[in-house]
């Protein structure tokens, strides 16, 4: 731990007494790799008075703040995170007013289909299965099956660093291929309100086991990934698991991570992995992609932490 946060230590836990405190936690448990280090402070807030308050203690003791939901797109160095992070979760609560659903950002996906559904309302079935939180899904513009964020959000309550909340209104407009407005502001989503249509409720549970069922004939449970690592470019004339498995890369490994046996665009820890072992992978991916099909792959998922400048170097076209 710096000796800046071992000095703030007692500090941090008189000030946020109300809040879940952990010092030295390491990311892998809250990362869908299951790989990272020690993030210096881990804050768990339960309510947004409790995030607003550990926002404010950040900012008067001049840490850094991560926010962290699901941890479904994110490689964490090895050498963890220093500063706060926020973990986003514990904000969970989901409500239904006619046909709109009012979600906390920290809500599971999941949980907000599975709301959806019960109250005979449609339009989430496509992000059924899809892991992470409803805020993050917003903030990168969760698209799949024909379907993505934008065309569901109505609005957003966003909590800036200075403890200002303001509702924010959404259009399609607003967004583009996994991006969102939210991306370039400052501040942390922390409810979102969704527009819905009546359906069926037998029709929207069947179309929703059926995305749920494709993923894992995909694969994107079999083992920790993030899902599809890089972005799939039409440009490029087909998806990019299948470039990557034209070019002889699936099932490639590197220490304890592989690009999965099962799925090109899979990339998997096998129990043992560090994130520099899927580090290595992505760099060979955009390298022979880049070198064999003069094509440049475009990663999904964000690199977090403490990553060198020397270990992301060759990706400093697809990260600028």
């Amino acid at each position: 731990m710096p000796r800046k946060i071992k000095e703030l230590q007692q500090n941090i836990e008189r000030l946020l007494a109300a809040v879940e405190v952990r010092f030295d936690e390491p990311m892998s448990g809250f990362t869908s790799f299951q790989v990272g280090g020690p993030a210096d402070i881990l804050l768990i807030p339960r309510s947004v008075g409790e995030l607003s308050d550990c926002l404010t203690v950040c900012r008067q003791e001049g840490l850094d703040v991560f926010l962290l939901g699901g941890g479904t797109n994110l490689l964490v160095s090895d050498r963890g995170i220093r500063g706060v992070v926020l973990l986003l979760t514990g904000l969970a609560e989901v409500r239904v007013k006619g046909l709109q659903i009012i979600a906390s950002a920290g809500a599971s996906v999941e949980k907000v289909c599975e709301v959806a559904a019960d109250h005979g309302l449609s339009g989430m079935e496509f992000l059924y299965g899809l892991p992470g939180t409803i805020g993050g899904a917003l903030w990168m513009n969760a698209r799949c099956y024909g379907g993505e964020m934008s065309e569901l959000c109505v609005s957003a309550q966003l909590l800036t660093p200075n403890g200002e909340s303001r509702r924010i209104a959404t259009g399609q407009s607003d967004f583009s291929y996994k991006k969102s407005p939210f991306q370039l502001m400052d501040g942390c989503i922390t409810d979102v309100v969704l527009q819905l249509h009546k359906g069926e409720q037998q029709a929207i549970r069947a179309e929703m086991q059926q995305n749920y069922d494709d993923r894992v004939q995909k694969g994107h449970f079999q083992a920790p990934s993030a899902g599809s690592l890089f972005k799939n470019n039409r440009d490029f004339g087909a998806p990019t698991g299948k470039i990557l498995d034209e070019l002889g890369l699936r099932g490639r490994v590197s220490g304890g991570a592989a690009i999965a046996p099962f799925h090109g665009n899979i990339f998997i820890n096998n129990g043992s992995a560090k994130a520099v072992d899927i580090l290595d992978l992505i760099v060979l991916s955009v390298e022979t992609a880049r070198s064999k099909l003069n094509i440049l792959l475009e990663p999904e998922v964000r690199f977090v932490g403490e990553w060198s400048d020397e270990e992301l170097a060759p990706l400093a076209e697809v990260l600028s």
